[in-house]
């Protein structure tokens, strides 16, 4: 996933040609040692060295510059002909509990996120208006993504925690747009986030640390490192263990997150290749809000204000495990081969309760979209319809109602992925050539009971209280099996001033769904859901130096997104399978760049034309649903970003950037990035929740052993949506989420600081302790993340008035930590 800018490049072949041939493999493992993600091009060059050579310690001292410089920089692919950022180890290693992989992406171009609470919860991510669900994610260059359904998975699963946290990661690569095909992953319209898990560091330490924040937020745990181990040839393993609990910085929201990763490095062929091994397993239980809070309870009680758990609570417990296993062989100055096997397993718990008193008409607000009676409607009657499992569950007669004996609802779910991702790099003069592929697997299941009962405890059991069977491996089965392949090129040419990269890439999908019961009753028995979907994905690069610092480049590439499995419905004859085709898009970016000794900058522009949106319309009556590629959208706009070295102590970045999103033809369609609101959009409107102007500040200061920054972001206003009234003429229009471009969500700055130092100990085992402060939201402003105007749904209807609900964001919160490293 990493290629090297070619100055590295460049700078890296000038201090390794005055070497003779017969020290060749002894400074390629130095290399490897000191520099880990230098690309297998730039030790290409290892071959011709035949001049004098400087002494070992100069070669040594020329490479921990050149990555100093570059890690400093951090400028990534110099030559890459796409927009891209990077997030560096300072910038994670110094955030605070309250942040997340996502939240961190807010220092980049055209991000918007937010999340419901402290850490991980329930992110909301756009990229250029482009939302989570359409983008691909990728972990060590292996899908993050979900295959079955994109992004973390199904609406309302895996709320809670993520598959790597922020104290696991090293590094974060965002490719908004199309990027080139060896680094697209797999399945985006709009971009790719590409994570980068911790690598063994080549000291020996343990470190132990903790921290306490606001709403009772507690976080501690260890990692240690082995360095190299002797008698092992190289061999080093670094694991960690941390965990963190908070009460919520919304009412009656406790979380609990548990972090473990185990990772390995073992060089061989005298350092020139290397195996690795990664396991990752994280959990999370916490309590989330599925409804946002009405405005007028909010002015009321106060703008963090959430009902008892007593009366609502939407509770998830979520595990990920994550397995992968690596190795990168060098066979010669041309040639390098590599694959990563993989295993990712979720499993996801979710309890929604809603207390009768609130399942009424005459309750004017949504408190608990999990509710069944108000979201689902009534169960099956005890005489079911030919074809239906007849459930003998009558809640009237155990509760005396249907609201009483409908208050609650357990889903149950998981799936596993396994898969290969193969990769062989060629280089020959002027041409860098790599060829990869994906071959995968994701299967849902055992799991997907949908159970609906008066109380949480009530038993679950199948065919009484339950359409699903979550416990039998035969329940309904989602798999999806992808085979994927690129081929992509960087032909250097001119001196070496001009790159082109051409690639494609080609996907096949196949995929199943068993569904064991009919519920609609035609045909009567379980049936299987069966299609097979291809997409050609070209993309071409160009970039240009104009000058030994200054790039200009240009880029147009495709990218497509298949269709979720729960879009696959039978058709009119009830035998054939109605598959809606891949949503795509086509791409096109233009900027300059300008890398400099201490300064980087860059500028591009960008248009995306989405074609084919996947469209959905629900007839809440019969719970069908039909599903089709109808829908256009376009993005449009233009970004800054860039990075100055003041001096060796001040660093200052920042950036701006201008989104235009609207849809372009009229459509039934998901309108907002968390999916939980769907409707109808129109020609022209713009995409609600994607802010026009998005922009970012980070002043930083280090010097010996105190580091400090301060992070200044700004978000924009953004459209709202609101309900159309349920007496619409077209059924497609009666309540129906739309944008609402005259209601705009209030723009907001938030201030973060950060500051830690470490003291200087030396006294037994212990070598320093390190004191550290964060300050996120500094100002303690009070602002909304998410905002919109709709009616209480009821027994399939829309009852009462319309009423403004709303997410409030995090308030000020302080975390003061303490690590104490041991060697």
């Amino acid at each position: 996933m990493h290629s090297t800018p070619s100055n590295l490049q460049s700078k890296v072949r000038q201090s390794v040609t005055r070497r003779p041939q017969s020290s060749k493999l002894i400074l390629v493992a130095t290399m490897l040692a000191l520099y880990p993600t230098l690309s297998t091009a730039a030790f290409a060059a290892t071959d011709n060295a035949t001049v004098s050579s400087p002494s070992k310690q100069d070669t040594v001292i020329k490479l921990k510059e050149i990555k100093k410089k570059y890690e400093r920089l951090l400028v990534g692919e110099r030559n890459i002909a796409s927009a891209m950022s990077v997030i560096g180890p300072t910038q994670i290693k110094h955030s605070s509990s309250a942040e997340s992989i996502y939240s961190l992406l807010k220092q980049t171009p055209s991000v918007n996120e937010y999340q419901q609470n402290v850490g991980p919860g329930t992110p909301v991510l756009t990229v250029r208006g482009v939302r989570m669900s359409q983008l691909a994610q990728t972990l060590d260059g292996i899908p993050m993504t979900d295959l079955l359904a994109g992004g973390q998975g199904a609406y309302l699963s895996n709320n809670v925690g993520t598959i790597i946290s922020n104290g696991q990661i090293s590094g974060i690569h965002v490719y908004p747009g199309v990027a080139p095909p060896d680094r697209s992953g797999f399945a985006t319209v709009g971009g790719t986030v590409s994570y980068t898990t911790k690598t063994p560091p080549k000291k020996r330490y343990a470190d132990i640390f903790t921290k306490v924040g606001s709403f009772s937020t507690d976080t501690y745990g260890f990692d240690a490192s082995t360095g190299k181990i002797p008698g092992t040839d190289g061999l080093r393993i670094y694991t960690r263990l941390s965990q963190t609990q908070t009460d919520g910085y919304i009412q009656n929201t406790p979380a609990r997150y548990t972090d473990f990763l185990f990772t390995a490095i073992k060089p061989y062929d005298y350092g020139l290749s290397k195996v690795t091994g990664t396991v990752i397993y994280n959990t999370a239980h916490g309590y989330l809000i599925s409804a946002p809070n009405a405005i007028a309870q909010l002015d009321k009680y106060g703008i963090f204000y959430n009902y008892p758990l007593s009366d609502a609570s939407t509770f998830q417990r979520n595990s990920y495990l994550t397995a992968i296993l690596g190795d990168s062989t060098y066979i010669n100055s041309h040639l390098v081969i590599g694959a990563k096997a993989f295993f990712i397993h979720k499993q996801n718990y979710l309890a929604g309760y809603l207390a009768p008193k609130y399942i009424s008409p005459d309750y004017p607000y949504q408190v608990n979209f999990n509710n069944p009676y108000s979201g689902f409607g009534n169960l099956v009657p005890t005489t079911a319809s030919p074809g239906v499992i007849p459930h003998t569950y009558n809640p009237v007669a155990v509760f005396g109602s249907y609201p009483a004996g409908e208050a609650a609802q357990i889903n149950i779910s998981g799936d596993t992925t396994i898969g290969i991702t193969p990769k062989i790099n060629i280089f020959i003069p002027h041409n860098d050539i790599t060829i990869g592929g994906l071959v995968a697997q994701e299967t849902a299941g055992p799991g997907g009971g949908n159970y609906f009962y008066g109380t949480l405890d009530m038993p679950q059991i199948y065919g009484y209280n339950s359409y699903g069977n979550p416990f039998s491996p035969t329940n309904a089965k989602q798999q999806r099996t992808v085979y994927s392949g690129y081929l992509s090129d960087k032909i250097n040419l001119i001196d070496n001033k001009l790159h082109i990269e051409p690639g494609v890439t080609l996907t096949g999908v196949s995929t199943s769904n068993y569904v064991p019961v009919n519920q609609y009753g035609t045909p009567p028995n379980a049936y299987t859901l069966s299609n097979y979907d291809k997409e050609v994905l070209p993309y071409l690069g160009l970039s240009y130096d104009i000058t030994h610092k200054i790039i200009a480049y240009a880029s147009y590439g495709k990218g497509a997104r298949f269709a979720p499995v729960d879009d696959y419905i039978l058709g009119p004859s009830g035998s054939t399978t109605v598959a809606p085709g891949p949503e795509t898009v086509n791409a096109y970016e233009a900027g300059l760049r300008y890398v400099g000794k201490h300064l980087y900058l860059n500028f591009d522009g960008f248009l995306q034309n989405m074609h084919g949106m996947f469209s959905f319309y629900t007839n809440y009556l019969t719970g069908f649903s039909q599903y089709a590629n109808v829908g256009e959208e376009q993005m449009k706009g233009l970004e800054f970003s860039g990075k100055y070295e003041i001096n060796p102590e001040w660093t200052v970045s920042g950036h701006v950037s201008y989104t235009n999103a609207q849809y372009m033809n009229s459509f039934s369609a998901n309108v907002t990035p968390f999916e939980g609101q769907y409707g109808y959009v129109f020609a022209g409107d713009p995409l609600a929740s994607v802010p026009n102007w998005l922009a970012g500040l980070r002043v930083g200061y280090h010097q010996h052993n105190f580091h400090a920054a301060l992070i200044e972001s700004y978000t924009g206003p953004q459209v709202t949506t609101y309900d159309l009234p349920p007496t619409e003429s077209n059924p497609l229009l009666q309540d129906a989420t739309t944008p609402n471009p005259g209601v705009k969500l209030a723009p907001y700055f938030l201030t973060n600081l950060q500051a830690s130092y470490k003291v200087p100990i030396h006294k037994d085992h212990l070598s320093s302790v390190t004191v550290s402060l964060n300050i996120d939201n500094l100002l303690d402003n009070h602002y909304y993340l998410h905002y919109y105007q709709a009616y209480k749904e009821y027994a399939f209807e829309a009852v009462g008035n319309p009423y403004a609900e709303a997410y409030p964001g995090m308030p000020r919160f302080i975390e003061l930590g303490l690590s104490g490293r041991f060697s």
